[in-house]
């Protein structure tokens, strides 16, 4: 029995699952403080503190997403295709109630999440292995409802393993891991696509918030793919490999397009970078020993609106090396976005669970763990 297994299962054994609803109690713990790091604050311990929760079993737990303006997060299991509900409290966030819907056969491979504007309420969803896209009504008034398929959109032209979506305007832009293309689709009319050819394997999309770009994550390649959605024309943007390998999380943030390495089998580097607006990519590599070895595989930014302090969060992972942590990192900036300020480290208390997104909300962050069907939730102590 591995140390997954074995966690996992006595986990398991404090708690009791009901047809598909899960005690909304947390089933583990932080074993360690969050450590600071950064100009007066080496050691100094963080009042925060994390708890998973553990959902339905599923071999592979993948995406969340945040309802809009309902305590409800999504989250998908794309080894049998179930839409997991989670609800919070509205005012502390915490888990108050888990269940999982089926949304199509086990093989048509559920994964990707995207909350629509062009359709408010509802959400864009991947079948990587039925080659669809679907439109979704969650019912987040109904916590015990099933989600309910309202659209379905077969990916044309041949594309196959449509695995990342988001909406921008009447466009979804799409990864084809499948095919190693990246899909934009015009949702009011799918007739009308536009079919990108990419390097192994496309992973993340996102548009550039000056240059109207798209770049793409590449992760078989260690490179960035570039679009320009005007012309069509494509380059690509090698990782240096001093910088270190394997971009796999990329968003759209401050000033440009983020993205971090996840490295190699061996060891991470700890680095991400901002795509700015000519291409040219400026790095940033995390100080302390524990971040300058991290395989960095998802990040997201404070929520908009907040009134805090510039905050980048990454997710460390043990997705590629038993030798990794799994770890939520913050990042605090100086107001340029030009030079990191603190660090803080929170190791999740299941290792080895391969951590795989991150969902910051108002007051903590979520974090998806693949290989153990949990969802750790960084939260601050109240002082």
């Amino acid at each position: 029995m591995d140390r997954r297994t074995f966690q996992s299962r006595l986990f398991a054994l404090g708690s009791l699952t009901v047809a598909g609803a899960l005690p909304v109690a947390p089933v583990g713990a932080a074993a360690e403080p969050v450590r600071r790091a950064g100009p007066g604050s080496e050691g100094v311990p963080s009042r925060r503190s994390v708890v998973e929760y553990e959902l339905p079993p599923a071999e592979e737990t993948h995406e969340l997403v945040k309802v809009p303006d309902k305590p409800v997060v999504l989250v998908s299991q794309m080894s049998n295709s179930h839409l997991v509900k989670l609800s919070l409290d509205p005012g502390t966030e915490r888990v108050t109630g888990v269940k999982a819907f089926t949304l199509g056969p086990k093989d048509a491979m559920l994964h990707g999440l995207a909350v629509s504007e062009r359709h408010p309420g509802r959400i864009w969803a991947t079948h990587e292995g039925g080659n669809r896209l679907l439109l979704v009504d969650p019912r987040a008034d109904e916590p015990d409802a099933a989600p309910r398929v309202e659209r379905e959109i077969g990916v044309p032209g041949g594309g196959r393993g449509p695995h990342y979506v988001n909406e921008y305007g009447d466009t979804l832009w799409v990864t084809l891991k499948g095919s190693d293309q990246v899909l934009a689709l015009d949702h009011t009319r799918p007739e009308r696509f536009r079919l990108f050819d990419a390097k192994p394997h496309p992973i993340f999309a996102a548009r550039h918030p000056g240059s109207g770009d798209f770049y793409v994550s590449q992760d078989g390649a260690s490179a960035v793919l570039r679009i320009d959605p005007r012309s069509g024309r494509t380059t690509q943007l090698p990782v240096p490999a001093e910088r270190g390998s394997t971009p796999v999380g990329l968003i759209s943030g401050p000033g440009g397009v983020w993205v971090v390495l996840l490295g190699t089998e061996k060891a991470g580097t700890g680095t991400f970078g901002r795509i700015d607006e000519d291409g040219s990519i400026t790095w940033h590599r995390l100080r302390e020993a524990r971040g300058r070895s991290a395989s960095l595989l998802h990040l997201a930014f404070e929520r908009p609106g907040t009134g805090r302090e510039p905050v980048l969060w990454l997710l460390a992972s043990s997705i590629v090396s038993d030798d990794a942590r799994d770890q939520i990192i913050r990042v605090r900036f100086d107001a340029s976005w030009t030079h990191i300020v603190e660090e803080e480290y929170a190791a999740l208390p299941t290792q080895l669970c391969k951590a795989h997104r991150l969902l910051p909300l108002a007051n903590s962050v979520l974090a998806t763990e693949l290989t153990t069907f949990t969802v750790a939730q960084l939260t601050r102590t109240p002082d």
